[in-house]
Protein backbone atom coordinates (compact mmCIF):
# COMPACT_ATOMS: atom_id res chain seq x y z
CA UNK A 1 0.00 0.00 0.00
CA UNK A 2 1.67 3.30 -1.13
CA UNK A 3 1.93 6.51 0.87
CA UNK A 4 -1.08 8.09 -0.86
CA UNK A 5 -3.36 5.17 0.07
CA UNK A 6 -2.00 5.14 3.60
CA UNK A 7 -2.74 8.84 4.02
CA UNK A 8 -6.15 8.43 2.40
CA UNK A 9 -7.10 5.56 4.74
CA UNK A 10 -5.61 7.29 7.79
CA UNK A 11 -7.47 10.55 7.18
CA UNK A 12 -10.67 8.68 6.33
CA UNK A 13 -10.40 6.62 9.53
CA UNK A 14 -9.93 9.73 11.68
CA UNK A 15 -12.82 11.56 10.03
CA UNK A 16 -15.07 8.48 10.07
CA UNK A 17 -14.48 7.94 13.78
CA UNK A 18 -15.43 11.52 14.49
CA UNK A 19 -18.41 11.26 12.17
CA UNK A 20 -19.68 8.02 13.74
CA UNK A 21 -19.58 9.70 17.13
CA UNK A 22 -21.54 12.71 15.90
CA UNK A 23 -24.02 10.71 13.83
CA UNK A 24 -24.52 8.25 16.68
CA UNK A 25 -25.51 11.11 18.97
CA UNK A 26 -27.69 12.68 16.24
CA UNK A 27 -29.30 9.30 15.54
CA UNK A 28 -30.33 9.15 19.22
CA UNK A 29 -31.45 12.79 19.29
CA UNK A 30 -33.69 12.65 16.19
CA UNK A 31 -36.43 10.47 17.76
CA UNK A 32 -36.31 12.78 20.80
CA UNK A 33 -36.77 15.87 18.61
CA UNK A 34 -39.80 14.28 16.95
CA UNK A 35 -41.31 13.78 20.41
CA UNK A 36 -40.34 17.13 21.94
CA UNK A 37 -41.60 19.12 18.94
CA UNK A 38 -44.88 18.94 17.07
CA UNK A 39 -44.71 17.30 13.66
CA UNK A 40 -45.29 20.68 11.99
CA UNK A 41 -42.52 22.39 14.02
CA UNK A 42 -40.04 19.60 13.29
CA UNK A 43 -40.92 19.72 9.59
CA UNK A 44 -40.46 23.51 9.60
CA UNK A 45 -37.11 23.28 11.37
CA UNK A 46 -35.87 20.65 8.93
CA UNK A 47 -36.84 22.92 6.03
CA UNK A 48 -35.02 25.89 7.61
CA UNK A 49 -31.87 23.80 8.05
CA UNK A 50 -31.94 22.64 4.44
CA UNK A 51 -32.21 26.27 3.26
CA UNK A 52 -28.90 26.96 4.99
CA UNK A 53 -27.10 24.96 2.30
CA UNK A 54 -28.31 27.56 -0.24
CA UNK A 55 -28.07 30.75 1.79
CA UNK A 56 -24.63 30.23 3.36
CA UNK A 57 -22.64 29.70 0.12
CA UNK A 58 -24.66 32.45 -1.60
CA UNK A 59 -23.96 35.22 0.93
CA UNK A 60 -20.30 34.18 1.32
CA UNK A 61 -19.78 33.57 -2.43
CA UNK A 62 -18.69 30.11 -1.27
CA UNK A 63 -15.29 31.61 -0.44
CA UNK A 64 -14.54 28.72 1.93
CA UNK A 65 -13.97 26.42 -1.07
CA UNK A 66 -11.30 28.77 -2.39
CA UNK A 67 -9.68 28.97 1.06
CA UNK A 68 -9.39 25.17 1.17
CA UNK A 69 -8.04 24.78 -2.37
CA UNK A 70 -5.61 27.69 -2.12
CA UNK A 71 -4.24 26.58 1.28
CA UNK A 72 -3.47 23.13 -0.11
CA UNK A 73 -1.52 24.74 -2.93
CA UNK A 74 0.52 27.07 -0.70
CA UNK A 75 3.81 26.04 0.93
CA UNK A 76 4.89 29.27 2.66
CA UNK A 77 3.31 30.69 5.80
CA UNK A 78 3.15 34.23 4.40
CA UNK A 79 1.03 32.96 1.50
CA UNK A 80 -1.15 30.99 3.92
CA UNK A 81 -1.64 34.19 5.94
CA UNK A 82 -2.81 35.99 2.81
CA UNK A 83 -5.37 33.25 2.03
CA UNK A 84 -6.77 32.99 5.58
CA UNK A 85 -6.88 36.75 6.21
CA UNK A 86 -8.47 37.51 2.84
CA UNK A 87 -11.09 34.84 3.55
CA UNK A 88 -11.86 36.31 6.98
CA UNK A 89 -12.27 39.82 5.55
CA UNK A 90 -14.58 38.52 2.80
CA UNK A 91 -16.70 36.59 5.30
CA UNK A 92 -16.94 39.57 7.67
CA UNK A 93 -18.38 41.72 4.89
CA UNK A 94 -20.89 38.95 4.11
CA UNK A 95 -21.96 38.76 7.76
CA UNK A 96 -22.56 42.51 7.92
CA UNK A 97 -24.77 42.30 4.83
CA UNK A 98 -26.67 39.35 6.40
CA UNK A 99 -27.28 41.31 9.63
CA UNK A 100 -28.50 44.42 7.79
CA UNK A 101 -30.89 42.42 5.56
CA UNK A 102 -32.23 40.51 8.59
CA UNK A 103 -32.91 43.71 10.52
CA UNK A 104 -34.75 45.23 7.54
CA UNK A 105 -36.88 42.08 7.18
CA UNK A 106 -37.52 42.07 10.93
CA UNK A 107 -38.79 45.65 10.86
CA UNK A 108 -41.18 45.13 7.94
CA UNK A 109 -42.38 41.61 8.78
CA UNK A 110 -45.53 40.84 10.75
CA UNK A 111 -46.38 37.70 12.70
CA UNK A 112 -43.56 35.40 13.90
CA UNK A 113 -40.87 37.95 13.02
CA UNK A 114 -38.35 36.82 15.67
CA UNK A 115 -37.66 33.69 13.64
CA UNK A 116 -35.79 35.98 11.19
CA UNK A 117 -33.27 37.04 13.87
CA UNK A 118 -32.80 33.48 15.13
CA UNK A 119 -32.32 32.29 11.57
CA UNK A 120 -29.73 35.02 10.89
CA UNK A 121 -27.75 33.69 13.85
CA UNK A 122 -27.95 30.18 12.37
CA UNK A 123 -26.69 31.46 9.00
CA UNK A 124 -23.72 33.31 10.48
CA UNK A 125 -22.76 30.55 12.91
CA UNK A 126 -22.90 27.84 10.22
CA UNK A 127 -20.89 30.01 7.81
CA UNK A 128 -18.24 30.51 10.52
CA UNK A 129 -18.18 26.79 11.27
CA UNK A 130 -17.77 25.79 7.59
CA UNK A 131 -15.07 28.43 7.10
CA UNK A 132 -12.98 27.15 10.02
CA UNK A 133 -13.53 23.58 8.86
CA UNK A 134 -11.94 24.52 5.53
CA UNK A 135 -9.03 26.22 7.29
CA UNK A 136 -8.39 23.07 9.35
CA UNK A 137 -8.56 20.92 6.20
CA UNK A 138 -6.42 23.31 4.17
CA UNK A 139 -3.75 23.29 6.87
CA UNK A 140 -4.00 19.47 6.86
CA UNK A 141 -5.14 19.39 10.49
CA UNK A 142 -7.63 16.55 9.95
CA UNK A 143 -7.73 15.55 13.64
CA UNK A 144 -8.72 19.10 14.62
CA UNK A 145 -11.60 18.98 12.14
CA UNK A 146 -12.76 15.57 13.41
CA UNK A 147 -12.67 16.67 17.06
CA UNK A 148 -14.37 19.95 16.14
CA UNK A 149 -17.18 17.94 14.57
CA UNK A 150 -17.63 15.91 17.76
CA UNK A 151 -17.57 19.06 19.91
CA UNK A 152 -20.23 20.63 17.69
CA UNK A 153 -22.68 17.75 18.06
CA UNK A 154 -22.07 17.35 21.81
CA UNK A 155 -22.62 21.07 22.41
CA UNK A 156 -25.73 20.99 20.23
CA UNK A 157 -27.14 17.92 22.00
CA UNK A 158 -26.57 19.34 25.49
CA UNK A 159 -27.96 22.78 24.62
CA UNK A 160 -31.00 21.26 22.86
CA UNK A 161 -31.76 19.24 25.98
CA UNK A 162 -31.59 22.49 27.92
CA UNK A 163 -33.38 24.83 25.49
CA UNK A 164 -35.97 22.44 24.07
CA UNK A 165 -36.72 19.94 26.84
CA UNK A 166 -36.03 21.85 30.07
CA UNK A 167 -36.98 25.40 29.03
CA UNK A 168 -39.65 24.22 26.54
CA UNK A 169 -38.25 26.55 23.87
CA UNK A 170 -39.77 24.59 21.01
CA UNK A 171 -38.64 25.63 17.53
CA UNK A 172 -36.67 28.64 18.79
CA UNK A 173 -34.94 26.50 21.40
CA UNK A 174 -33.76 24.02 18.77
CA UNK A 175 -32.47 26.86 16.58
CA UNK A 176 -30.49 28.25 19.54
CA UNK A 177 -28.99 24.84 20.25
CA UNK A 178 -27.61 24.62 16.72
CA UNK A 179 -26.07 28.09 17.02
CA UNK A 180 -24.47 27.14 20.34
CA UNK A 181 -23.03 23.94 18.85
CA UNK A 182 -21.46 25.76 15.89
CA UNK A 183 -19.95 28.56 17.99
CA UNK A 184 -18.39 26.23 20.58
CA UNK A 185 -16.81 24.20 17.75
CA UNK A 186 -15.51 27.35 16.01
CA UNK A 187 -13.81 28.49 19.21
CA UNK A 188 -12.11 25.11 19.57
CA UNK A 189 -10.93 24.95 15.94
CA UNK A 190 -9.70 28.54 16.06
CA UNK A 191 -7.56 27.75 19.11
CA UNK A 192 -6.40 24.30 17.93
CA UNK A 193 -5.38 25.59 14.47
CA UNK A 194 -3.65 28.60 16.08
CA UNK A 195 -5.55 30.74 13.63
CA UNK A 196 -4.18 33.94 15.17
CA UNK A 197 -0.81 33.06 13.62
CA UNK A 198 -2.39 33.18 10.15
CA UNK A 199 -4.20 36.49 10.59
CA UNK A 200 -2.30 39.46 9.23
CA UNK A 201 -4.47 42.16 7.72
CA UNK A 202 -1.45 43.64 5.92
CA UNK A 203 -1.21 40.41 3.91
CA UNK A 204 -4.80 40.65 2.64
CA UNK A 205 -4.77 41.84 -0.96
CA UNK A 206 -7.17 42.69 -3.71
CA UNK A 207 -5.37 40.38 -6.15
CA UNK A 208 -5.70 37.45 -3.73
CA UNK A 209 -9.38 38.23 -3.22
CA UNK A 210 -10.00 38.38 -6.99
CA UNK A 211 -8.20 35.05 -7.55
CA UNK A 212 -10.12 33.36 -4.75
CA UNK A 213 -13.43 34.78 -5.99
CA UNK A 214 -12.79 33.56 -9.54
CA UNK A 215 -12.36 30.04 -8.22
CA UNK A 216 -15.22 30.25 -5.68
CA UNK A 217 -17.75 31.80 -8.09
CA UNK A 218 -17.45 28.74 -10.34
CA UNK A 219 -18.20 26.58 -7.29
CA UNK A 220 -21.30 28.62 -6.41
CA UNK A 221 -23.52 27.18 -9.19
CA UNK A 222 -22.48 23.75 -7.94
CA UNK A 223 -23.60 24.61 -4.39
CA UNK A 224 -26.87 26.13 -5.61
CA UNK A 225 -27.58 23.19 -7.90
CA UNK A 226 -26.94 20.70 -5.08
CA UNK A 227 -29.35 22.72 -2.97
CA UNK A 228 -32.01 22.49 -5.66
CA UNK A 229 -31.53 18.73 -5.86
CA UNK A 230 -31.58 18.24 -2.08
CA UNK A 231 -34.09 20.88 -1.06
CA UNK A 232 -36.53 21.42 -3.92
CA UNK A 233 -38.05 18.06 -3.04
CA UNK A 234 -38.76 19.09 0.54
CA UNK A 235 -39.88 22.57 -0.43
CA UNK A 236 -42.45 21.30 -2.93
CA UNK A 237 -43.55 18.53 -0.57
CA UNK A 238 -44.16 21.14 2.14
CA UNK A 239 -46.07 23.46 -0.23
CA UNK A 240 -48.18 20.78 -1.93
CA UNK A 241 -48.49 18.08 0.75
CA UNK A 242 -47.87 20.02 3.99
CA UNK A 243 -45.23 20.21 6.75
CA UNK A 244 -46.33 16.82 8.12
CA UNK A 245 -45.39 15.13 4.83
CA UNK A 246 -42.04 16.92 4.90
CA UNK A 247 -41.46 15.58 8.42
CA UNK A 248 -41.97 12.03 7.07
CA UNK A 249 -39.58 12.73 4.18
CA UNK A 250 -37.05 14.19 6.63
CA UNK A 251 -37.13 11.11 8.86
CA UNK A 252 -36.89 8.89 5.76
CA UNK A 253 -33.76 10.71 4.64
CA UNK A 254 -31.96 10.03 7.94
CA UNK A 255 -30.87 6.52 6.91
CA UNK A 256 -29.60 7.54 3.43
CA UNK A 257 -27.92 10.53 5.04
CA UNK A 258 -26.19 8.20 7.51
CA UNK A 259 -24.65 6.40 4.53
CA UNK A 260 -23.83 9.74 2.93
CA UNK A 261 -22.14 11.02 6.06
CA UNK A 262 -19.96 7.92 6.24
CA UNK A 263 -18.87 8.60 2.66
CA UNK A 264 -18.53 12.36 3.10
CA UNK A 265 -15.54 11.89 5.37
CA UNK A 266 -13.85 9.80 2.71
CA UNK A 267 -14.73 12.49 0.19
CA UNK A 268 -12.96 15.12 2.27
CA UNK A 269 -9.82 12.97 2.39
CA UNK A 270 -10.20 12.06 -1.29
CA UNK A 271 -10.17 15.70 -2.40
CA UNK A 272 -6.76 16.17 -0.80
CA UNK A 273 -5.38 12.88 -2.19
CA UNK A 274 -6.80 13.53 -5.68
CA UNK A 275 -5.06 16.91 -5.72
CA UNK A 276 -1.75 15.39 -4.61
CA UNK A 277 -1.99 12.65 -7.29
CA UNK A 278 -3.30 14.65 -10.25
CA UNK A 279 0.14 14.96 -11.88
CA UNK A 280 1.56 11.55 -10.92
CA UNK A 281 2.55 9.02 -13.58
CA UNK A 282 0.21 6.29 -12.32
CA UNK A 283 -2.72 8.66 -11.84
CA UNK A 284 -5.23 6.77 -14.03
CA UNK A 285 -4.53 3.39 -12.44
CA UNK A 286 -4.62 4.87 -8.94
CA UNK A 287 -7.90 6.72 -9.52
CA UNK A 288 -9.52 3.54 -10.92
CA UNK A 289 -8.37 1.45 -7.96
CA UNK A 290 -9.75 3.98 -5.49
CA UNK A 291 -13.05 4.17 -7.41
CA UNK A 292 -13.54 0.39 -7.41
CA UNK A 293 -12.59 0.00 -3.76
CA UNK A 294 -14.91 2.85 -2.84
CA UNK A 295 -17.78 1.25 -4.76
CA UNK A 296 -17.24 -2.10 -3.00
CA UNK A 297 -17.20 -0.56 0.47
CA UNK A 298 -20.14 1.79 -0.05
CA UNK A 299 -22.40 -0.74 -1.80
CA UNK A 300 -21.81 -3.20 1.06
CA UNK A 301 -22.68 -0.48 3.59
CA UNK A 302 -25.75 0.45 1.51
CA UNK A 303 -26.88 -3.19 1.51
CA UNK A 304 -26.41 -3.35 5.29
CA UNK A 305 -28.48 -0.22 5.93
CA UNK A 306 -31.23 -1.36 3.55
CA UNK A 307 -31.45 -4.66 5.45
CA UNK A 308 -32.07 -2.67 8.67
CA UNK A 309 -34.83 -0.57 7.13
CA UNK A 310 -37.58 -2.51 8.98
CA UNK A 311 -35.89 -1.95 12.36
CA UNK A 312 -35.63 1.78 11.78
CA UNK A 313 -39.27 2.38 10.88
CA UNK A 314 -41.02 -0.29 12.95
CA UNK A 315 -39.22 0.18 16.26
CA UNK A 316 -37.67 3.67 16.40
CA UNK A 317 -40.49 5.91 15.17
CA UNK A 318 -44.20 6.23 15.71
CA UNK A 319 -46.68 4.82 13.19
CA UNK A 320 -47.31 8.20 11.54
CA UNK A 321 -43.80 8.06 10.02
CA UNK A 322 -44.09 4.49 8.65
CA UNK A 323 -44.83 5.53 5.06
CA UNK A 324 -41.14 6.37 4.84
CA UNK A 325 -40.38 2.62 5.00
CA UNK A 326 -41.40 2.27 1.35
CA UNK A 327 -39.47 5.35 0.19
CA UNK A 328 -36.18 4.61 1.92
CA UNK A 329 -34.79 1.76 -0.27
CA UNK A 330 -34.89 3.87 -3.45
CA UNK A 331 -33.30 6.79 -1.61
CA UNK A 332 -30.53 4.46 -0.42
CA UNK A 333 -29.73 3.48 -4.02
CA UNK A 334 -29.85 7.17 -4.97
CA UNK A 335 -27.34 8.09 -2.29
CA UNK A 336 -24.95 5.40 -3.52
CA UNK A 337 -25.05 6.93 -7.01
CA UNK A 338 -24.60 10.36 -5.45
CA UNK A 339 -21.45 9.19 -3.65
CA UNK A 340 -19.92 8.03 -6.90
CA UNK A 341 -20.69 11.40 -8.52
CA UNK A 342 -18.95 13.13 -5.61
CA UNK A 343 -15.91 10.93 -6.16
CA UNK A 344 -15.80 12.15 -9.76
CA UNK A 345 -16.32 15.71 -8.51
CA UNK A 346 -13.14 15.31 -6.46
CA UNK A 347 -11.26 14.67 -9.71
CA UNK A 348 -12.72 17.87 -11.18
CA UNK A 349 -11.48 19.79 -8.13
CA UNK A 350 -8.01 18.24 -8.47
CA UNK A 351 -7.94 19.38 -12.11
CA UNK A 352 -9.08 22.90 -11.05
CA UNK A 353 -12.20 22.40 -13.22
CA UNK A 354 -14.67 23.97 -10.80
CA UNK A 355 -16.72 25.22 -13.79
CA UNK A 356 -17.42 21.66 -14.98
CA UNK A 357 -18.20 20.62 -11.43
CA UNK A 358 -20.90 23.28 -11.34
CA UNK A 359 -22.30 22.97 -14.86
CA UNK A 360 -22.87 19.21 -14.60
CA UNK A 361 -24.67 19.64 -11.27
CA UNK A 362 -26.88 22.36 -12.77
CA UNK A 363 -28.09 19.88 -15.42
CA UNK A 364 -29.00 17.38 -12.68
CA UNK A 365 -30.77 20.13 -10.70
CA UNK A 366 -32.93 21.07 -13.70
CA UNK A 367 -33.91 17.41 -14.18
CA UNK A 368 -34.70 17.02 -10.48
CA UNK A 369 -36.88 20.12 -10.29
CA UNK A 370 -38.69 19.32 -13.55
CA UNK A 371 -39.68 15.83 -12.40
CA UNK A 372 -40.83 17.21 -9.04
CA UNK A 373 -43.06 19.82 -10.66
CA UNK A 374 -44.54 17.35 -13.14
CA UNK A 375 -45.28 14.44 -10.80
CA UNK A 376 -45.73 15.65 -7.22
CA UNK A 377 -49.49 16.23 -7.57
CA UNK A 378 -49.96 12.74 -8.99
CA UNK A 379 -47.66 10.50 -6.93
CA UNK A 380 -46.97 12.63 -3.88
CA UNK A 381 -43.72 11.96 -2.00
CA UNK A 382 -42.68 9.39 -4.60
CA UNK A 383 -42.01 12.30 -6.96
CA UNK A 384 -39.32 13.56 -4.57
CA UNK A 385 -37.75 10.10 -4.38
CA UNK A 386 -37.78 9.37 -8.13
CA UNK A 387 -36.57 12.84 -9.10
CA UNK A 388 -33.57 12.45 -6.80
CA UNK A 389 -32.75 9.00 -8.18
CA UNK A 390 -32.95 10.07 -11.84
CA UNK A 391 -31.02 13.32 -11.27
CA UNK A 392 -28.14 11.53 -9.52
CA UNK A 393 -28.00 8.82 -12.20
CA UNK A 394 -27.84 11.36 -15.04
CA UNK A 395 -25.20 13.38 -13.16
CA UNK A 396 -23.04 10.31 -12.65
CA UNK A 397 -23.24 9.30 -16.31
CA UNK A 398 -22.37 12.81 -17.55
CA UNK A 399 -19.36 13.13 -15.25
CA UNK A 400 -18.13 9.59 -15.84
CA UNK A 401 -18.14 9.81 -19.64
CA UNK A 402 -16.64 13.31 -19.55
CA UNK A 403 -13.76 12.39 -17.23
CA UNK A 404 -13.00 9.15 -19.09
CA UNK A 405 -12.12 11.27 -22.14
CA UNK A 406 -8.90 12.29 -20.37
CA UNK A 407 -8.53 9.75 -17.54
CA UNK A 408 -8.85 5.98 -17.98
CA UNK A 409 -11.42 5.08 -15.33
CA UNK A 410 -12.93 1.61 -15.48
CA UNK A 411 -15.22 -0.42 -13.21
CA UNK A 412 -14.28 -4.04 -12.55
CA UNK A 413 -16.63 -6.83 -13.71
CA UNK A 414 -17.78 -7.73 -10.17
CA UNK A 415 -19.39 -4.29 -9.84
CA UNK A 416 -22.37 -5.59 -11.86
CA UNK A 417 -22.79 -8.57 -9.50
CA UNK A 418 -22.74 -6.30 -6.44
CA UNK A 419 -25.40 -4.11 -8.05
CA UNK A 420 -27.70 -7.11 -8.67
CA UNK A 421 -27.27 -8.23 -5.04
CA UNK A 422 -28.20 -4.75 -3.84
CA UNK A 423 -31.36 -4.76 -5.98
CA UNK A 424 -32.36 -8.05 -4.32
CA UNK A 425 -32.25 -6.36 -0.91
CA UNK A 426 -34.31 -3.46 -2.25
CA UNK A 427 -37.03 -5.80 -3.56
CA UNK A 428 -37.10 -7.74 -0.26
CA UNK A 429 -37.98 -4.54 1.61
CA UNK A 430 -41.31 -4.46 -0.25
CA UNK A 431 -41.94 -8.16 0.43
CA UNK A 432 -41.57 -7.33 4.16
CA UNK A 433 -41.70 -10.77 5.77
CA UNK A 434 -40.12 -10.70 9.24
CA UNK A 435 -38.23 -14.01 8.86
CA UNK A 436 -36.74 -12.86 5.55
CA UNK A 437 -35.89 -9.46 7.06
CA UNK A 438 -33.90 -11.07 9.87
CA UNK A 439 -32.21 -13.48 7.44
CA UNK A 440 -31.23 -10.56 5.21
CA UNK A 441 -29.56 -8.74 8.11
CA UNK A 442 -27.35 -11.81 8.68
CA UNK A 443 -26.72 -12.13 4.93
CA UNK A 444 -25.77 -8.44 4.69
CA UNK A 445 -23.17 -8.88 7.45
CA UNK A 446 -21.65 -11.89 5.66
CA UNK A 447 -21.61 -10.03 2.34
CA UNK A 448 -19.85 -7.05 3.91
CA UNK A 449 -16.96 -9.27 5.01
CA UNK A 450 -16.84 -11.19 1.71
CA UNK A 451 -17.01 -8.12 -0.54
CA UNK A 452 -14.41 -6.22 1.45
CA UNK A 453 -12.16 -9.19 2.18
CA UNK A 454 -9.09 -7.78 0.42
CA UNK A 455 -9.43 -4.37 2.08
CA UNK A 456 -9.96 -5.91 5.52
CA UNK A 457 -6.88 -8.11 5.05
CA UNK A 458 -4.77 -5.11 3.99
CA UNK A 459 -5.85 -3.19 7.08
CA UNK A 460 -5.11 -6.16 9.36
CA UNK A 461 -1.75 -6.68 7.67
CA UNK A 462 -0.88 -3.01 8.15
CA UNK A 463 -1.84 -3.12 11.83
CA UNK A 464 0.13 -6.33 12.31
CA UNK A 465 3.28 -4.89 10.72
CA UNK A 466 3.10 -1.81 12.91
CA UNK A 467 2.71 -3.93 16.04
CA UNK A 468 5.78 -5.99 15.07
CA UNK A 469 7.85 -2.84 14.63
CA UNK A 470 6.93 -1.75 18.13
Amino acid sequence: MDKRSNNLMKNTAILTFGNLCTKGIMFIMTPLFTRWLSQADYGTFDLLVTYLSLIVPTITIDIKEAVFRFLLGEEHKNEEKAVVTTGIVANTVSFIVCIVVSLVLFIFTKGQKYIILFYALMIISEAMYEFWVMIARGLRKITVFAIGNIIYILAMAISSLLFVKVFQGGLYGLMCSYVAGYLVSVIYMGIACKTHQYIDFKSASKSMYVSMCKYAVHMLPNAIAWWIINVSDRTLVTIVLGAEANAILSVTNKLPNLCHQIFSKFHLSWQETAIDSVNSGDRDKYYSNVMNNLFKVMISITIGIISLNFVYFKYLFTEEYFYGYYLCPVLMVSILIYMMTQFLGGIYIAQMQSKKNGSTTVIAAIINLSIDLLLIKFIGMWAAVLSTFIAYLVLFLIRYFDITKTIKLKFRKEALLYTIIMLYFVVMCYVDIMAINILNVVLACILFVVINKSIVLKILKGISSKLKKQ
